[in-house]
């Protein structure tokens, strides 16, 4: 890997970010959904429904970003099929401990410190007026 490379890249990456993020807001979320609820019940332990819409969601995206992934790095050949299987297990491999045990974690801290700040706030004028 070269540095042009790297910048190539760098610079080819947003519209794959824009398809991507559309994908996962329009498709994968839906998908998540509705396959963890068929797993796990609306009533079950809040972290088991978190878990599951993960597990759900990487699945769903992984399939979602190999498709872009084997047309950028081989095109659509003779051998989608077989780069495309080689593609997703790669991908999901890496994408389920980082959304396990990285990005989950670090996103559910960030909104648990955003909502408690708001909800001291909130507590704090309804005892001042």
């Amino acid at each position: 890997m070269k540095n042009r490379k790297f910048l190539i890249a760098l610079k080819g990456m947003w519209i794959e970010f824009i398809i991507i993020f559309l994908c996962a807001y329009f498709i994968s979320s839906h998908v998540a959904k509705y396959f963890a609820f068929r797993v796990v019940q609306p009533g079950d332990r809040p972290i088991a429904i978190i878990f599951a819409i993960q597990i759900f969601t990487v699945v769903s995206q992984v399939a979602l970003a190999s498709i872009l992934g084997v047309y950028h790095g081989y095109g659509f050949t003779s051998q989608f099929i077989p780069d495309y299987l080689t593609t997703y297990c790669k991908n999901f491999i890496m994408a389920l401990p980082v959304q396990l045990f990285i990005a989950g974690p670090v996103a559910r801290l960030i909104f648990r410190v955003i909502f408690r700040r708001n909800e001291a706030k909130e507590n704090e004028i309804c005892l001042n007026t």
